[in-house]
This record gives structure tokens, sequence and C-alpha cells, in this order.
């Protein structure tokens, strides 16, 4: 297994689950992690902490090489491009908007709100470095206050800052890094590595070749109130591994052989470049659409994202 910088036990959250997931014929099937994946692949523990205290981004041995800390009074449009209209990926049932996206007292704010537009029932906001920041290996680090009222009242909302191969392949070809998603403010953050059984004997499979393997973790009651710092290392080349980390505490750590023995679906890394997103989608098919106990507007702001790499 590689070995990463950071071998502390998650003391951040409470570990909830850990699943592989297999889509095929007649939708997706979870197998428990006690099915046989190997326990140096998961560096875990049972006792919560409140909030992010350093950025496992600024760890020695680690060089910042990219960052954006949203101290201006405009979003920086050399890193960033805004999501518009329709996108099913980043805004699900929503539609993107310029104006749901700004700075405010040094964050970025991504608001969604109750409001039609062009055939939709919300709008929502959404940014991302295609083109404009993409890596194969290193951190990438993101501070933020997610959206949500508790689970009473957060029906339908969906946070999530996530990775995208920076090329022309279909999806989930070359694979998907979802770092932190939240739904239906449940309190629970996932994160989740994304490939096709399938490539490359088959291309553009997508949700018949999709397979999965992650975690999910009960964060601190604060989540929605105060800064934590949801991150990924990640290595795509030779072997590959991702891991993913919750205020600088390893939540599992991914790699060729933490699949299931027996399901014969190991996970696969491809080498190449990945850009980074951030959005709040509203609806869609896991949270499902708001109800009318959903609070709107909400906000998910964002102190900071950082990249470092090996020094």
């Amino acid at each position: 297994m590689p070995a990463l910088a950071a071998s502390t036990m998650i003391s951040s959250c409470t570990i909830v689950a850990l699943v592989l997931l297999s889509s095929n014929g007649s939708g997706i099937t979870f197998v428990s992690a006690s099915a046989g994946v190997h326990a140096e692949d998961t560096i875990v523990s049972s006792q919560a902490n409140a909030i992010q205290e350093t950025s496992y981004c600024g760890e020695r041995g680690w060089d910042q090489v990219w960052a954006d800390e949203f101290d201006g009074s405009t979003l920086d449009e050399k890193k960033w491009q805004i999501t518009l209209g329709v996108n099913g990926g980043q805004l699900r049932d929503a539609y993107g908007t310029a104006d749901n996206v700004y700075i405010e007292k040094g964050n970025l704010v991504l608001r969604s709100k109750a409001e039609k537009m062009n055939g939709m029932n919300w709008t929502s906001g959404a940014v991302t470095s295609k083109g404009k920041g993409f890596w194969s290996h290193g951190r990438l680090c993101v501070s933020a206050i997610l959206p949500g009222n508790g689970p009473n009242a957060s029906k339908g909302i969906w946070p999530a800052h996530w990775m995208m191969p920076n090329d022309t392949s279909c999806w989930p070809d070359h694979g998907e890094i979802d770092i932190m998603e939240m739904i239906n403010g449940d309190g629970y953050s996932h994160g989740t590595y994304h490939w096709s059984k399938d490539y490359p004997a088959k291309k553009c499979m997508s949700d018949g070749g999709n397979t999965a393997i992650g975690g999910q973790v009960e964060m601190a009651s604060t989540w929605d109130s105060a800064f934590n710092e949801y991150a990924v290392e990640y290595d795509l080349r030779g072997e590959g591994y991702v891991a993913f980390v919750v205020n600088s505490k390893v939540l599992i750590n991914i790699t060729k052989s933490s699949t299931p023995k027996k399901s014969n679906l190991h996970p696969e890394f491809i080498d190449t470049t990945f850009y980074a997103i951030l959005n709040t989608a509203v609806g869609g098919p896991w949270p499902g659409q708001p109800n009318a106990q959903t609070q709107f507007p909400t906000y998910h702001r964002i102190d900071y994202v950082r990249v470092a790499q090996r020094a």
C-alpha cells in the first residue's frame, strides 16, 4: 500500500460504513467492506473532534503548487469558470446562474434559491477549474461550511467537492474522485472513487460500467456553521491510490487491493490529470427533490482551495 504522509487515525468524525458499489443491469449493488476489503486500506477510529485545526495540504514535505484563498472582491476567472444553465452532473434539478456565485468576506459563496428559471424550480451555483487547474497527483484540500439547515429542512440539498478528468474521455472510463458529498443535511460526508469495470475493453459504458468504492463519515454537528477541511491525496501514476481525508485524518486509502477479491472488481487508475469542481446540486436521484420543509436560500461557503505536491 502506498505510504501516506499522514498515518493518524480519523478523530474528526465517526466512521459509519465502507462500501463497494458495482453497477449492474438492474441498478447499484452494495457489498459490505467486511466481505474482504483489506484492513490496511482503512485507517479509522470512532472518536469525533469538532473542526479543522491545520491544513492537510500544509504538512511538512509538501509544496503548495496552486491555491485560491478567495481574498479578492470577485471570482478569479484565471482559475475558475462558473457553470451556467442546465448541468445534470453539477446542478441536477437546479439552473446555474452567475449571481449565485460570489465572493463575500474572504469566502467563495455558492447559493441555492427557490427560484423559477427556464422551466426549473431552483437556481444554484457551481464552479470548476477545468482547463485552468488540473493535476495527476498530489493533495487537494477544500475548507468549507456546508449548506443546510439540518435533516428536517434540507431535503434535496446536495453539496459536493469532486474531481473529473481534464480530457475528452467518457464517464467513467478515466475515473471520478468524489472528495465530499452530503445529502439532505444528514451530517454524513461521503468520499468515493469511481471507475469503469469494462474499460479499456469497452468504452463509454456510462452507468453500465460504473463501479465505485468509498466511505462515509459522520461529521461533528457544526458542519453547517464551522469550517471543516475535506481533502484527497491521490497519485494516478503507476500502481496508483486515492485516499480521502477529513480534517487531516485519513478516512480510507483506496488501492488496487481495496476491493473484495471474490468480486474481481479491482479499482483501476488512469494516468491523467483531474480538475476540481465545487457545487451545490438541488434534487437528483440520490437526495430526491426538495419538499415544503426545505429552507431556501442555502449557502455553501468555501474559505480556500489548495493543491500541494510532494517536495
